[in-house]
């Protein structure tokens, strides 16, 4: 599909095409009902046909938080970040009874971690633009996850080197930090040399002063992801939040009490939706036990330690088996609402309880997740919000644009994969004799098992299974040895075997989307802050397209 119509394709150095997204493999059941037939899930998604100027009343009517005290939160955490005047005046807009924030979120991965990150980012700031401009005042907001400790996910990220490789480069925060929020893990002195790595690979003295300005000893996973999107964003008046501040903990103490209350009809609710959503042939999203409690507790060493309910009065502390009432903790939390921490569950009824929000942002498994955990908001009386799929990207350099037009290859081609493209590319350009004789070799011997086989069935019957299994064996030898073939050939022919490895190992690796892995600071290496305005212009808001990029 080319681009939609209205924008200035003629001032763009790229051409933009987009393909539905239930065309690329991967994708669960759910997700692509959610899609393509929302009449099938919406008992799932309450607000999924919603407008969003109806969600935005019912927001603002049921929204108690004070705004002032949220919005000098904000300013003070994105003064810390180092912000910049669009982003104040974005938190001064918050302060308004009328405007309503679009917010995404992401763990803090290293160096931004993966490129849908910044799709994130780039498809709320969109999104925001739009309602604005229809007259519904809306910023964009980013949910820094300060508070997951899953340091194994966030402490590695990968650029592709000259050869379509994908190292890894990886932070070893040490075993003092396991257990940790990532908003206390904070980077020493060895962080230098990852930044150096990371500039080194990208030839880029842009991309270097911007990571050697963020990543320094000193700094958290969340800091110094939060600095660096501030300077990515910085125009773009994008306002961060991490659920760490302790300010913030205040300003969701209210739901948070509710939620411990209510845990025991919380769980025995999400059993229920799960056993609906399999009901309805799709997976569990996440698996609820009968001692489910929606909050870790915080110990008195920063650790995120799993709690466990116990009888519906009781919960039980995961590492050391220890029993608190829940009366107690409810005391405790009244007097340091630090100490309790949102699970995957819960984070999202939280952040809908501090923000106005109308729509939240997510990848394809959020929003799996989401079918699960809106029976939550109706336990706790929250408005039901939307959630959307983010923009999703992928960006073809050069290099790759000339071996995709060299070999007739569109993105749908690519998408089948490195070894059914690398045979195309033999029996079309490099050997198309021997491919065509493997093809009249398979077809040859069908036919003829299939004569045998008739004739066979009419007088032996046994014989005739025998022979189907036998056919079988035939095959896989042929299939083995065409493989072999394939394999001999592509090392032969060096240019086609370097620039084929390069295409899957920057728009394929591992066989997903490049935006999976691929850090975008190698695109922004590439094509500078330029590239942050043409994301944000081409973004999909909608969410049901994959949008290609080829420079």
């Amino acid at each position: 599909m080319n681009d939609r119509p209205g924008s200035a394709a003629e001032l763009r150095p790229f051409e933009i095409t987009r393909l539905d997204l239930h065309k690329v493999p991967g994708q669960s059941a759910l997700f692509l009902d959610f899609l393509r037939e929302p009449d099938k899930v919406s008992s799932f998604y309450p607000a999924i046909d919603r407008e969003i100027a109806d969600v935005a009343e019912d927001v603002l009517a049921d929204y108690t938080v004070d705004r002032s005290y949220l919005c000098a939160m904000l300013e003070s955490f994105n003064r810390g970040l180092e912000c910049g005047e669009a982003t104040l005046a974005g938190i001064e807009r918050l302060r308004s009874d009328r405007c309503v924030a679009v917010m995404t979120g992401q763990q803090a991965g290293l160096f931004s971690g993966p490129a849908y990150t910044i799709y994130k980012a780039v498809t709320a700031i969109r999104f925001a633009d739009e309602l604005t401009k229809e007259g519904i005042d809306a910023v964009p907001v980013f949910w820094i996850a300060s508070e997951d400790h899953d340091l194994e996910e966030v402490s590695t990220t990968s650029f592709p080197d000259v050869d379509g490789e994908m190292p890894g480069i990886r932070y070893w925060a040490g075993d003092d930090s396991e257990g940790l929020p990532v908003g206390e893990v904070r980077f020493g002195g060895s962080i230098d040399r990852q930044v150096k790595e990371v500039s080194d690979l990208l030839s880029s003295e842009r991309a270097g002063e911007l990571l050697a300005r963020c990543y320094k000893e000193g700094e958290t996973f969340s800091s110094a992801f939060g600095k660096l999107l501030t300077q990515l964003f910085g125009a773009k008046g994008l306002v961060f939040v991490s659920p760490m501040d302790p300010e913030f903990r205040k300003l969701a103490a209210p739901l948070v009490t509710a939620a411990v209350e209510r845990s025991e009809e919380i769980g025995e609710a999400l059993r229920r939706r799960d056993s609906e959503l399999q009901q309805g042939g799709y997976h569990s999203q996440v698996r609820v036990g009968d001692d489910f409690f929606p909050f870790f507790l915080i110990d008195e060493n920063g650790r995120r330690v799993p709690l466990r309910l116990q009888g519906g009065d009781a919960v039980r502390r995961e590492d050391t088996n220890e029993q608190v009432q829940l009366s107690d903790l409810r005391d405790r939390f009244s007097k340091d609402p630090t100490i309790l921490s949102p699970n995957a569950i819960m984070r999202p009824v939280v952040q809908d309880f501090v923000f106005p929000n109308v729509c939240y942002f997510g990848g394809s498994a959020e929003v799996a997740y989401f079918a699960q955990n809106s029976v939550v908001y109706e336990i706790l009386k929250r408005p039901s919000v939307p959630i959307r799929h983010r923009a999703s990207f992928t960006i073809l350099d050069p290099k790759n644009r000339r071996t995709m037009l060299s070999y007739s290859l569109g993105f749908e081609d690519v998408l089948k994969g490195r070894e059914e493209v690398t045979a195309g590319v033999i029996a079309e350009y490099l050997d198309p004799e021997t491919a065509r004789a493997f093809q009249t070799t398979r077809s040859k011997f069908e036919s003829l098992i299939a004569d045998l086989r008739e004739k066979l069935e009419n007088s032996e019957p046994t014989l005739a299974e025998s022979l189907s299994k036998r056919r079988k064996k035939i095959l896989w030898h042929i299939e083995t040895l065409h493989n072999k073939f394939l394999k001999a050939e592509s090392f032969k022919d060096e240019v086609a075997a370097r620039r084929l490895a390069y295409l899957f190992g920057t728009v394929l690796p591992a066989g997903a989307l490049q935006e999976r892995t691929v850090n975008f600071l190698y695109f922004y290496a590439q094509y500078g802050d330029r590239l942050i305005d043409w994301l944000i212009e081409s973004a999909d808001t909608r969410g049901d397209e994959h949008t290609i990029l080829t420079f």
